[in-house]
């Protein structure tokens, strides 16, 4: 059973300490049981849990380092990455808020810059097959390399803004993964810690994914004209946009680039879905 994992299992029985549960084991696993101890202060009220019913648990290491589950679950799993803020540092470490009544330590040695109590970081989550102990950490480059895509271009994911650089901003993409979407593809207000839809654009050889808010490919061009088409039947079917219009103009009227905007227009003309007239576009009217 893996530790540091939110995993299903069913209430075989309980007491004033805590409940018994069995995990709901996966193929070719082995259905472990574990105590899970009564909250100290029971903010799902487990005492309401029913025999045989089905939960979802956080399971890791009590004290003792014997394994057992928690009701309470974190917001990131190991081997994910999240945004955590700083709630203590001293000089060994940093500790984050992670949903736990215990914060996720991050030991000064995994910790690119010193944190400060109050800042939000970006975070893998790892597990210490030795100590036993569930740690974060930001110098997580050398660990991107290694890890197994599955993705493939143009797939849609989910996208989390974590920090922003030069370039644009660094992402997490389906909590497992980093990847970066570029400030000249962005054409909407970004928020950091925010869910986004993405779209794969590239794997790189370092281990990063290039993503885009905008769908890639043909499929892209169908998703740039029917969002001109929609701006025209909401303005009584016209527009003052043309191949002329600023950048900042077409960016903020419908989200996309000028030079997507000039494909979906011409795509629209070919089809003799609208007129291209000297102040504008307008639809075209139907007979």
């Amino acid at each position: 059973m893996e530790i540091g994992k939110i995993r299903e299992f069913t209430v075989l029985s309980k007491t004033e300490a805590g409940h018994r549960v069995r995990l709901i084991a996966h193929e070719g696993e082995e259905a472990q049981e574990l105590f899970m101890p009564t909250l100290r202060t029971d903010p799902l009220r487990s005492h309401d849990l029913e025999i045989d019913q089905t939960i979802e648990a956080f399971v890791h290491l009590d004290d003792d380092g014997k394994l057992c589950a928690s009701l309470l679950l974190p917001t990131v799993e190991v081997e994910e990455f999240a945004v955590l803020r700083v709630v203590e540092s001293q000089h060994f470490g940093a500790f984050l808020q992670w949903g736990l009544e215990k914060d996720l330590f991050v030991p000064a040695k995994k910790q690119k810059t010193p944190m400060q109590v109050g800042e939000l970081h970006l975070v893998r989550v790892c597990y210490d097959t030795e100590t036993g102990k569930i740690y974060g950490t930001t110098k997580y480059e050398s660990m991107l390399e290694t890890l197994d895509f599955y993705f493939t271009e143009g797939e849609k994911v989910e996208l989390i803004p974590a920090e922003e650089h030069e370039l644009g901003y660094r992402c997490i993409i389906n909590r497992k993964f980093i990847g970066m979407i570029y400030h000249n593809e962005i054409f909407t207000d970004i928020h950091l810690d925010k869910e986004y839809v993405g779209y794969v654009k590239k794997i790189r050889e370092d281990g990063l994914i290039d993503a885009a808010l905008q769908i890639q490919g043909a499929k892209a061009l169908d998703s740039f004209q029917t969002k001109v088409m929609e701006m025209l039947e909401a303005s009584g079917g016209k527009s003052k946009l043309h191949d002329k219009s600023s950048p900042e103009d077409i960016k903020k009227a419908l989200g996309m680039s000028k030079k997507a905007f000039k494909s979906a227009v011409g795509m629209l003309y070919k089809a003799r879905k609208i007129v291209i007239t000297d102040s504008g576009i307008e639809l075209v009217k139907k007979p």
